[in-house]
C-alpha cells in the first residue's frame, strides 16, 4: 500500500505545482514588453490589424505589445522565429492565412504549422471575390462559365503569384466548373488588376478592400464572393455556394503564441483581444477589410488551422502541384 500511497501523494503534488505554475503565469504575465512579429510590410492589412491588437492588449494588461515586422518569404521568415521562440509569451505572432498555406505546399518548412504554435484566436476572415470587367462573359457566373466554356484556352485570370489564394481560388473554380483558363501571375494585387482593367486578362480573385475604388467607379463587376454567407459590403453578389459551386476561399488573420505556451496566458490575451472585438474601433477597421468578425476560441482555431492545412493539401493535390513556393 505504502508505494501507492506515495505515488498518488506525488501524481497529486505534480497537478498541485503545475496549477500554482500557470496561476502565477497569468497573475504575473506580462510584466515587461511583448513582442508581436508580423511577416509583412508596415501599412497591410495584418500589420494595421497587428498594431490595434497591440493597443487593445497594453491597455488591458499595463504593459508594452510592440509590433515587429519581420518581413519576407510569405510570412514564413517571421513564422519561423516565433515557432522557435521560447514559450513564455512574451514573443506572439499576428499570423495570416500565408502559415496554413505554407504548410501545405512548401517543402522543408523551418516549422509546422499544426505542432509549432499555439493557436490564441482568428480575429477576421476577409473572404476573396470574383471580378470582371463589365462585358466579360455576361452577368452572372454561370454566363461567365458559359463564355469560358465557349472559348476553351482563350480566357485567362490574373493571380498574385503562383501559389497564392488569388491562384487556388481560380484553380479549384477550374477544378469544379470543368473550365480551360490560362493563369498569369503577376507580383501583388495592383498589377493584377491593372491587367484586368487594361484587357491583358479577362478576371481575377481579391479581396473587397484591394478592389474598392474600381467597384465605386463601375470598372470591376464582382460576380461572386468565397464566403458561407453574402457580405453586407456586397449584399447583391452571391456566393459561390449559392450557386452550386463549393468555393470559400479568403485571407484570415488571427494571433499565434510559440507552442507550449501556459494555456493562462493564451486564455488571457484570447480574453482581451475577444473584449476588443466589442469595440466600435475594431469593428470599423474590420469593415473596412470587408471581412467578418470571428474572434473564436483558443481551440476552435486549433482545430481550423488543421482543417485548413488539410484543405490546401486535398486541392493541390487535386490541381496536380508539387511545391508551389
Amino acid at each position: 500500500m505504502k508505494p501507492y500511497v506515495r505515488t498518488i501523494s506525488t501524481l497529486a503534488l505534480a497537478s498541485l505545482a503545475l496549477t500554482a505554475q500557470l496561476s502565477m503565469a497569468q497573475a504575473t504575465y506580462p510584466d515587461h514588453p511583448v513582442k508581436i512579429v508580423v511577416g509583412f510590410a508596415a501599412g497591410g492589412s495584418a500589420d494595421v490589424l497587428a498594431r490595434l491588437s497591440a493597443q487593445a492588449l497594453s491597455k488591458a494588461l499595463h504593459e508594452g505589445f510592440v509590433v515587429e515586422n519581420r518581413v519576407g518569404a510569405s510570412g514564413n521568415i517571421a513564422a519561423e522565429l516565433v515557432a522557435k521562440a521560447p514559450p513564455n509569451g512574451y514573443t506572439l505572432m499576428f499570423a495570416t492565412t500565408d502559415v496554413t498555406l505554407n504548410g501545405a505546399s512548401a517543402k522543408n518548412l523551418p516549422f509546422d504549422p499544426e505542432q509549432d504554435f499555439a493557436p490564441i484566436t482568428m480575429v477576421t476572415f476577409a473572404p476573396l471575390v470574383l471580378f470582371t470587367r463589365p462585358g466579360v462573359g455576361g452577368a452572372t457566373l454561370k454566363d461567365l462559365i458559359a463564355y469560358v466554356k465557349a472559348n476553351p484556352g482563350k480566357i485567362s485570370y490574373a493571380s498574385t503569384s503562383r501559389g497564392t489564394t488569388t491562384h487556388l481560388a481560380a484553380e479549384q473554380l477550374k477544378l469544379l466548373a470543368g473550365l480551360d483558363m490560362v493563369h498569369v501571375p503577376y507580383k501583388g494585387s495592383s498589377p493584377a488588376m491593372t491587367a484586368v482593367l487594361s484587357g491583358e486578362v479577362d478576371m481575377l480573385f481579391t479581396t473587397y478592400v484591394s478592389a474598392k475604388g474600381l467597384i465605386e467607379s463601375g470598372k470591376f463587376r464582382p460576380v461572386a464572393i468565397a464566403s458561407a454567407t453574402r457580405s453586407p459590403l456586397l449584399p447583391n453578389v452571391p456566393t459561390f455556394q449559392e450557386l452550386g459551386y463549393p468555393i470559400e476561399f479568403g485571407t484570415w488573420f488571427g494571433m499565434l503564441a510559440p507552442a507550449n505556451t501556459p494555456p493562462a496566458i493564451v486564455d488571457q490575451i484570447y480574453g482581451v483581444l475577444k473584449a476588443a472585438g466589442e469595440t466600435n474601433e475594431f469593428k470599423e477597421q474590420i469593415a473596412g477589410l470587408g471581412g467578418e468578425l470571428i474572434f473564436s476560441s483558443p481551440s476552435t482555431f486549433r482545430t481550423f488551422i488543421g482543417k485548413d492545412v488539410d484543405k490546401w493539401k486535398k486541392l493541390i493535390t487535386a490541381i496536380g502541384f508539387t511545391d508551389l513556393n
